[in-house]
């Protein structure tokens, strides 16, 4: 972690930056505001703590406070002013300027020591807090076991690429896959066999797609995948290269060999509406898919049948 140190006294900032290195931060010095703001934006996101001084040359260290607030760090800056000022009304400003904490000239070394430690520890914490509100979100949008997006975000996300393949009136497709027999799987193999099997194929198709298409579990062992720009023609071609690469080679669960179909109906369309038929598109592009689908089952499995054909 970084500390930036804005002090125009040499002697006062070399004293600053022995103690901000004895606590582990490596340090950044400047001599007036201008340079500590120049200083800042370069190394916005390493610097944890920033150690103004009040009044400085070029920029005060309210004024470099606020541009720092105002800032996109990546996280939280903690700023500790340094002020020979007493006055109540002066030291408010300060922290409601933005700043966290204050000190008072001439410092004590173990003062500012403490002060610095206060504001590891809540660097600490936040990033810590931060962890675990990311670890949340992935936990709320993806699929546990197969890692792919869910039901919930993968529509979410789906009616955001619907509205915009509709602006720029372009293609969009969707392909629907279900696993041939999979209930097969569970029953003689048991559950922990049938993950195994979901979490191949989810990379199997993985493989297959472009960075930016789309893939979801739509249920039990459905699921659904989505790509911009693609035509009925070219989405058979991806659905295609999809349900080889299953069947191509045996999956294997545990010390057993198993070979794996899908079948996937496909279908296609340039979508058409405003803002507010998106979710009736979306739902009818579904419901042809699924319709493939199940045509797809019908004629024996193991195939890909595009909507309409």
């Amino acid at each position: 972690m970084k500390a930036l140190i804005v002090e125009d006294n040499l002697s006062t900032r070399l004293i600053m930056k022995k103690i901000a290195e004895s606590e582990g931060y490596e340090v950044l010095e400047a001599r007036d505001g201008y340079e500590g703001w120049s200083i800042f934006q370069k190394e916005k996101n390493n610097i944890y703590i920033a150690i103004l001084d009040w009044m400085l040359p070029e920029m005060d260290g309210i004024e470099l406070c606020r541009r720092i607030r105002k800032a996109s760090a990546t996280h939280y800056v903690y700023i500790l002013f340094l002020t020979s000022r007493r006055d109540v009304e002066d030291i408010v400003e300060g922290l409601e300027t933005g700043g966290d904490d204050y000190m008072t000239k001439p410092f004590a070394r173990k003062e500012l020591v403490s002060r610095i430690r206060v504001a590891k520890r809540i660097s600490v914490l936040e990033h810590k807090l931060n962890e675990a509100n990311r670890k949340l979100y992935v936990l709320a949008i993806t699929d546990p076991l197969t890692g792919i997006l869910n039901r919930r975000e993968f529509l979410k996300r789906l009616r955001v690429e619907i509205y915009r393949v509709s602006r720029d009136k372009k293609f969009y497709s969707l392909i629907m896959l279900d696993i041939d027999h999979f209930k097969r799987v569970n029953d003689t193999l048991g559950h922990t066999a049938g993950d195994m099997v979901l979490i191949e194929i989810a990379d199997r198709i993985k493989a297959k797609l472009r960075p930016y298409d789309l893939i979801g579990r739509y249920g039990g062992e459905e699921f659904l995948i989505g790509t911009p720009g693609v035509n009925s023609e070219t989405g058979r071609n991806i659905a295609e290269r999809i349900r080889a690469s299953i069947c191509k080679k045996p999956f294997h669960a545990g010390n057993k060999e198993l070979d794996i179909t899908a079948s996937l109906g496909v279908t296609s369309a340039i979508p058409a509406g405003n803002k507010k038929d998106i979710s009736h598109i979306l739902d009818a592009m579904i419901e042809k898919a699924d319709s493939a689908l199940y045509m797809a089952k019908n004629a024996g499995r193991n195939r890909v049948i595009v909507y309409g054909e």
